[in-house]
């Protein structure tokens, strides 16, 4: 006998097709509960727990005296909830550096010809600013981020753009921003400043290496750590600081 679905989940399955059906997009409003519930034929407490699901994956947005949204798509709801998932396994990092590493190293070779000279010059912009962080011995994660964002910008992909910001996210979080001082700081700006080099000869081939090695840096340096499984107080984002006055 087939386990019966949970009223919530129904309520779910129904909002995602009314929203397919009537090519809702992100920015539009539902009708109000009393009239969707009655489209759906179902219970208005089921479509706000099905509504409440919803919100919590970012697909809707409930707005306090205006309504139901269909919500823009963002990865803010995987953050959440990756670091409990890559808590469970020692592996998780190295798992994950694999994956990160198969994609930029994958589709690099595919900037070569696109990259704008305005492209290329942000790009030694951030890596010049790595540089001079490094050696006045501070870390440069907002500028490194940046870096491996503007690096696909000439493929002009949006879902690429979120998967390169996605791994970087979530490495930076399972590795933390504490274990990075014992690097060689300096040697990994020159690994940034080598990519664009390489980019600025227009060689999709030295572009790759040059890619890969800078990823294979990063593997060498982590070493033993890779072996130690992080926590999920490890991998959460820091609270909040109260201001001090």
């Amino acid at each position: 006998m087939a386990a019966r679905v949970p009223a919530y989940r129904q309520a779910q399955i129904a909002i995602k097709r009314y929203i397919e059906e009537h090519h809702l997009k992100p920015g539009d409003l539902l009708p109000p509960e009393t009239q969707l519930a009655r489209d759906m034929g179902m219970s208005r407490l089921s479509l706000r727990e099905g509504v409440k699901s919803l919100e919590a994956v970012g697909i809707l947005e409930a707005r306090q005296g205006e309504g139901i949204y269909v919500k823009a798509f963002t990865f803010d709801s995987i953050f959440e909830n990756l670091p409990y998932s890559f808590a469970v396994g020692g592996k998780s990092l190295r798992d994950l550096l694999q994956v990160r590493t198969a994609l930029e190293e994958g589709l690099i070779g595919m900037v070569a010809h696109r990259a704008t000279p305005e492209q290329l010059d942000h790009l030694e912009r951030l890596a010049r600013q790595m540089l001079q962080k490094a050696q006045a011995g501070e870390t440069f994660e907002d500028e490194d981020r940046e870096f491996h964002l503007a690096l696909y910008g000439p493929l002009q992909n949006p879902f690429l753009n979120r998967l390169v910001e996605l791994f970087w996210e979530v490495f930076r979080r399972l590795h933390g921003s504490a274990n990075v001082t014992h690097w060689n700081l300096e040697q990994t700006a020159q690994d940034h400043l080598a990519i664009l080099n390489a980019l600025r000869a227009g060689d999709p081939h030295r572009i790759t290496e040059a890619m890969h090695a800078h990823f294979q840096q990063i593997r060498e340096r982590l070493g033993p750590e890779l072996e130690t499984p992080p926590t999920v107080t490890d991998i959460l984002p820091p609270p909040a600081q109260t201001p001090t006055s």
